[in-house]
């Protein structure tokens, strides 16, 4: 629920209500059809197109859902008229996101993959000069709710600590991420299934451009890149047996930038073959 005391008032007009109100229910509905019906109607497709390794799903926070949910009561009485209002910065954010979740949605009906019947309905209502009015209109309102974000963002950082103001920016972009897949996904499916050959060529992929950052830090000359790759799929083959300690594959994917990582993986390549040392030249 929103702090009466980072909240900010203001103003918001039938205009930019009838822009806010249609993703916000949308994403209310979304989440209420997940809980009571067992749908996930739009959400990533994670059992058919499973995610490459390491993919972030983001957290899933009640307390920011709730927020989503009280936002709706507020503003749904609202939604044809506008009027003043109350909103921390996590309920502009939310709005904001609610908007673009929208043209999200917009933008999946109008594509040529629905077909049919579909299709044609949904060019009559949304044809291009609609949905381009609406992608300005959009922007316009964001850019307003952006500034009373910044002024609600003041407040916020003026009654709670740095760290605590991290924090809850950092719980709220993991809430926003799970959002983003699990209730309001709306592009494409991928292409093709990410099947275990697939994933395990993407993690040797990831591996080896590990191993040349960290052996051109060394200061040596890779090596050739079936060479490299054999190299990795040979720590690859030891990681999953538990031979490497704590420099799992697991623990590599989730620092795959690290000096610790790259600096480990070179080293595992630099007690097997020789390599050539770079010249200062």
């Amino acid at each position: 629920m929103t702090q009466s005391g980072t909240a900010l008032r203001f103003r918001l007009s039938a205009g930019q209500m009838s822009v806010i109100w249609p993703g916000l229910d949308l994403l209310i509905k979304s989440y209420i059809a997940q809980n009571t019906k067992g749908g996930r109607r739009y959400e990533y497709p994670f059992r058919m197109f499973p995610p490459p390794f390491g993919f972030y799903r983001g957290v899933f926070s009640q307390e920011h859902m709730d927020q989503i949910l009280a936002i709706g009561k507020l503003l749904g009485p609202r939604s044809k008229t506008g009027g003043r209002v109350r909103m921390d910065t996590i309920e502009l954010r939310a709005s904001i996101f609610a908007i673009r979740a929208h043209l999200g949605f917009v933008r999946m009906l109008r594509r040529p993959s629905l077909g049919g019947r579909s299709q044609k309905k949904t060019n009559k209502s949304i044809d291009d000069a609609s949905y381009a009015q609406l992608q300005t209109r959009s922007q316009r309102v964001i850019l307003s709710l952006e500034r009373h974000m910044k002024r609600a963002n003041r407040i916020l950082s003026k009654s709670i600590t740095k760290e605590q103001f991290k924090l809850r920016m950092q719980a709220w972009t993991a809430h926003l991420h799970w959002m983003s897949l699990h209730i309001a996904y709306f592009k494409a499916w991928p292409g093709k299934s990410f099947g275990r050959k697939t994933l395990q060529q993407a993690i040797i992929d990831q591996l080896t451009k590990m191993a040349e950052q960290g052996i051109r830090k060394a200061g040596y000359q890779v090596p050739e890149p079936p060479q490299l790759r054999r190299m990795m799929r040979l720590y690859a083959s030891s990681a999953r047996r538990f031979r490497e300690g704590k420099y799992s594959i697991q623990f590599m994917m989730a620092h795959p930038g690290s000096y610790e990582t790259t600096c480990y993986l070179a080293e595992f390549v630099f007690r097997r073959l020789e390599l050539k040392e770079l010249s200062n030249s």
